[in-house]
């Protein structure tokens, strides 16, 4: 008699890839293609202050005007998914 335990299966959540973040380097804007529904935005400097947090959709206009330069890291969370990009402030 063998006694057999079902493993459970690990499904792994979509992944955010087709996601970009399209930076307007003149106009200090950005904005992010391929969002399905809405995200929530959390853009912070590099030592994790939180500079900006707001809900988006696709193609919605961000500003970072008043980010002084440098590099920031966007983070952005669906209900399934998070990913995060690289922002340079010019």
């Amino acid at each position: 008699m063998t006694n057999t335990t079902e493993m459970p299966v690990l499904i792994q959540p979509p992944t955010l890839s087709v996601l970009k973040l399209v930076q307007n380097d003149e106009s200090n804007d950005f904005y992010i293609v391929g969002i399905e529904d809405t995200a929530l935005l959390v853009v912070s400097d590099l030592h994790c202050k939180v500079m900006l947090k707001q809900q988006v959709t696709n193609n919605e206009l961000v500003s970072i005007s008043s980010f002084r330069k440098g590099i920031y890291i966007a983070k952005i969370i669906t209900e399934t998914a998070m990913v995060e990009k690289k922002l340079v402030k010019k």
